[in-house]
This record gives structure tokens, sequence and C-alpha cells, in this order.
């Protein structure tokens, strides 16, 4: 018999128990046509209900019965008792809501990973270093021109991206008076080559738009900013809008899903690092750094070569800080570069609110479990209210009638894990049987 047969026979029920009582009787009906006595062929054929039983697993898949049953069984009890049912879903999902609601919070802001080619091959440079204040403090801030150097000193090693962080400002399609609000992120020109993404429209940045500092007021849309401002509108290539006194050209609109690095914040616009008035200043940390480390580098070394070069830097800038205490400027020079993890991103937002998110998730797995408890509540006071149900139908199974009348080990096993309702129907089975066998 086919699989597919076996299946189909499982949601059969009583039209397949039909056959196999015709084809249980045909035999007997040929047997007593060659000439033998009725009650002699059904003595033959052995225990009645064992044939039956060990057809009918012949013919379908047996576990997949048991669920059918099982589920019939616990659709029943749901309607028999239904305050019980709609308290117990409501507490399962006022649980599992808030879970799926916090998972889809943590996972948006700390576990997803970037919409890029082989993100877990991000790291974001950080310096660590005593703050003014005497305590242990982390900045991911860098000026550009030490961003230069320290790429060019690991190009070999690792790809090193500048990303500004990202802002709000506004920008104007038309006349001055008909300016909107947009976020913007200055970026460097072989970030989207780096992360192996491709235009959705036009092109994206190529190492010409980001040589001459202001030179070059090219910009990319985000998808997403493209959807909602432009209705996806092909004729968006070649527009300009203005912001911040500047003139800026659209020359193509970013790949579906990238909305920049930042969790939390959808960027809208993508401009040069070049364009950005900061972009020759040693003193103006703008912009996080962003490597992505060539498979089979070290980290720690890789981390200490980048530290030398920024401490370099630092100590060469430092001879303009004139008035800075002696302490404090040691401080300031003995910084540890650190290689942060950056799968997910780079967002000021991950560090104000990871602890917060963590309690939140310690808050609504809480929840789930008092939801559980109130559950089990629940089916205790049920499964108290059915005691004497539940007792006799074990004083039942404790007979072995069935064993007596020959159904199989196999069939009893199954008999011991499936409902109430399957226990029924092989009682009424075996009275059909004794009875039949009586007539005969």
């Amino acid at each position: 018999m086919s699989l597919w047969s076996r299946i189909a026979n499982v949601f059969r029920g009583d039209r397949l128990s039909r056959d196999i009582e015709e084809e249980f009787q045909s035999h007997i009906e040929e047997a007593i046509q060659q000439g033998r006595d009725p009650a002699e062929a059904r003595r033959a054929f052995g225990g009645a209900l064992r044939l039956r039983e060990e057809s009918r697993d012949v013919r379908l898949i047996g576990w997949l019965d048991s669920l059918r049953a099982d589920a019939v069984f616990g659709w029943r009890q749901l309607k028999k008792n239904k305050v019980t049912t709609a308290a117990a879903i409501l507490s399962l999902a006022l649980g599992i809501g808030a879970c799926a609601g916090a998972f889809r919070l943590i996972d948006a802001l700390l576990v997803r990973p970037l919409p890029v080619a082989g993100p877990d091959q991000l790291y974001a440079l950080a310096r660590q270093a005593i703050g003014p204040e005497g305590k242990l403090e982390t900045f991911d801030g860098w000026a550009y021109p030490a961003f230069q150097l320290m790429r060019a000193a690991v190009k070999d090693q690792a790809e090193l991206i500048a990303i500004s962080y990202s802002d709000r400002t506004d920008l104007t399609y038309g006349s001055d008076q008909e300016f909107e609000k947009a976020y913007r992120q200055f970026v460097s020109e072989w970030m989207f080559s780096s992360f192996g993404l491709r235009p959705a429209l036009g092109r994206l940045f190529t190492e010409s738009d980001d040589v001459k500092p202001g030179g070059h007021p090219y910009a990319v849309l985000s998808y997403d900013y493209w959807t909602r401002r432009f209705g996806k509108d092909p004729e968006v290539i070649g527009r300009s809008f203005r912001m911040d006194k500047n003139l800026y050209q659209i020359v193509g609109v970013g790949p579906e899903g990238f909305t920049g690095t930042e969790p939390g914040t959808l960027t809208d616009v993508f401009i040069p690092t070049m364009m950005h008035p900061g972009a020759v200043r040693r003193d103006w940390t703008w912009m996080r750094t962003l490597a992505r480390v060539k498979p089979g580098v070290a980290l720690e070394p890789l981390a200490a070569k980048l530290g030398a070069i920024s401490r370099a830097f630092e100590e060469d800038r430092a001879k303009a800080f004139t008035n800075m205490p002696q302490k404090e400027l040691e401080n300031f020079l003995n910084q540890k570069l650190l290689l942060e993890p950056a799968a997910a991103g780079v967002s000021d937002l991950q560090g104000d609110y990871r602890r917060p998110l963590a309690a939140l998730a310690v808050l609504v797995a809480l929840v789930l479990l008092i939801a559980c408890a109130n559950v089990a509540n629940l089916m205790t006071a049920q499964a108290a209210a059915r005691a004497r149900e539940m007792a006799s139908g074990l004083d039942w199974r404790r007979t072995s009638a069935a064993g007596a009348i020959g159904a199989g080990g196999k069939r009893l096993a199954r008999d011991f894990r499936g409902s109430v309702g399957r226990c029924v129907r092989l009682v009424v089975r075996t009275i059909g049987c004794q009875h039949a066998q009586s007539r005969g």
C-alpha cells in the first residue's frame, strides 16, 4: 500500500473500519461456502479484534493516527471546557505576545545582522582610556586624517570604512520655503562595493566621488526613502536638492533593505565623506570607522598595529595641547584600541538600551512563566474535577481485557498513550466481536 493511501486512511475513520469489517466477513463467508463450519471458520482466523487492529496498522501510519486521535480529543476537551480554554488561551496569548514583541525589538537593535555580504567580518574601531573624570571610557569617534593613515597601513589585512554619525538635517527640493527633514550619513565611496551592495537605480559612489574636499556634491538615496518620498519614480536620477548651502545631485538609489549602519535609525541620504566640513580637520572626530577584516587575519596584531598608528597621530596632535594638565594628557595618550564585533551595525542606541532591553527580556520571560503557571493551575483544577473519571479509566486499563481477547502489544502501547476516545472505541469493538462470536 502506498504512503499516500496510508496517510489518507488515517482520516477515513469509520469508513476504514467498515472496509476492514467487510473484508473480514468476506473471508468468513468464503470459508463457509467451502463447507466449513461457521464457528470453526471464525476460530481458525483467531482473535477477531487482533486481526482488525493488525489490519489497521498495515493500512495506516500508527503514530499519525494516534496524533490525529489526540488532536480530536484535545479539541473536544477545549470545546467542553470553554471558560477554562478561554482563560488558558488569554494567558498564553499575553505571555507569547509580550515575548514576541520584546524579541522583535531586541533582534532589530542588537541581534539582526546588517543586510550586507559577510557581516561577521565587520568590526568597529573604538578607543578605551581614562576620561577627565577619572573613569574608564570608550569612544568610537575618529578624525578623518587619522582614518586615512590607518587605512593605508592595514590595507593588506582589512578594509577600513569611514561612516559618519547619522544626523537629521534640513534639505529642500524646490524653494527654500519647502524644506523637509531627512537622515543623512557621510560614507566612504567604497562602502557600497565593500558591503557587496548593488544599486536599485542609477549608480553608487565611485573612487572619483571621494577625492577632493567639497568637490563631489553627489547623493545616493536609500531605497526606503526613495519609496516614501518619490513613490519609486525612476525620474529621480539627476534631480537636485540643497543641503547645508550645497547643491547635491542624486546619482542613484541604494539596494532594498539597506538603510545604513545604525540600527534604530533609517538613513535617507548617503553623501561622500569628502563633502563633510571636517574632512581635513585633525581635531574633529566626526565619524566612526568600520573594519572589514580579511579571512585569516588575527585581530590582536591588527588592533596593536592600528593602535600604534592612532597613538602616533594623537601624540603629534597633542603638541598643541599646551594648557592640558600632564596627568590628563597621559591618560589621553594611553588609549587602547578595540576591535568590537559590528555584524549588527553600530549605534548609540545599542549602548544606551542594551541593559534596559536585557531587563525587558527577563521581565517578559517571567510573564511567560507566570502565564504557563496559570495554565498549569487551570489544568490541575480541571484534572481534580475529573479525578473519578480518570480513575475509572485507569481501572479499565489495568484489567488487561484487551490482552485477554488477543490485542497486540504494539497496539496496547499506543492505547496507553492514546486518548480516552480511543479507549471507548476499543471497548465498543470488543463488545461487537463477542456478540458476533456468540451468534456464530
